[in-house]
């Protein structure tokens, strides 16, 4: 499935969806709406807040090419590195040929599972890389648990690098030097470096892939793209928005 043809989400009235984001322009039909289950102050006013694709924004995708590891696992990367950039990443199933790959929109990271490949490899010039699990899966990688922890953390690693994240000026992270999968067992986690994470966003919207964009539900009926209104709250903003007025304007004639 791909997660770009996704509708609307939802998105909490005080969610802190700031902190690596970076400036957004107006404008854009909606992909989808989401809404407040429990509404806060803001929410109240403003009907919480939707996450939307910009209408103009380009694609990357992840690609899923292989059967040994679960399709949950890999959703799980894709679905973190989406919440950690601000911006939509998709989730394909399909075939790699290393002599000719296919690129699903402008940027792909396939998932394979090949014993004659190495760990990974990242061709910038053609805006594809591969994260292999056969490699993964060799000495503690036999064990599931572990197997599926490397796999995170490789998609993480090649993820970032392919998207922009070309090491980092901490010391100690994913983005340092892996010489095998072993090398990935250290880390605790997949998580990132903050200064990765700011480069690809950088380097995301150069290449025309936008962050979603947030806005409230009350702007949304004013720009005249909001969804059906699905509380309260919403169905008052949105007949607010749409009222008819009772009494006709009048234009005064001008004056000579």
């Amino acid at each position: 499935m791909n997660r770009m043809s996704s509708k609307f989400l939802i998105v909490e009235g005080f969610s802190l969806l700031a902190l690596f984001s970076i400036a957004e322009p107006m404008g854009g039909a909606p992909a989808g709406l989401a809404t407040n289950a429990a509404p806060g102050l803001v929410a109240r006013e403003t009907g919480g807040r939707i996450k939307t694709l910009h209408r103009n924004t380009k694609e990357v995708n992840y690609i899923n090419a292989q059967n040994r590891v679960k399709g949950e696992v890999l959703e799980a990367a894709r679905a973190k590195m989406e919440e950690v950039l601000r911006t939509p990443i998709g989730m394909k199933f399909g075939s790699f040929d290393f002599s000719n790959p296919k690129i699903e929109g402008e940027l792909s990271l396939y998932i394979i599972d090949d014993e004659n490949l190495p760990l990974s490899l990242i061709a910038p010039e053609g805006r594809w890389a591969f994260v292999n699990v056969a490699p993964l899966a060799k000495g503690r990688g036999e064990k599931p648990q572990f197997l599926e922890a490397r796999v995170k953390k490789e998609m993480a690693r090649i993820g970032c690098m392919l998207l922009g994240g070309i090491g980092s000026s901490y010391k100690s992270n994913l983005l340092s030097f892996v010489s095998g999968a072993e090398d990935l067992d250290k880390y605790e986690n997949d998580a990132l470096p903050i200064d990765g994470i700011m480069r690809c966003s950088s380097y995301l919207v150069s290449l025309g892939v936008k962050p979603w964009r947030h806005v409230s539900y009350r702007r949304a009926c004013q720009e005249g793209w909001a969804p059906q209104p699905t509380n309260d709250i919403q169905r008052a903003i949105w007949e607010k928005v749409h009222e008819v007025p009772t009494k006709p304007l009048k234009l005064e004639k001008p004056s000579r």
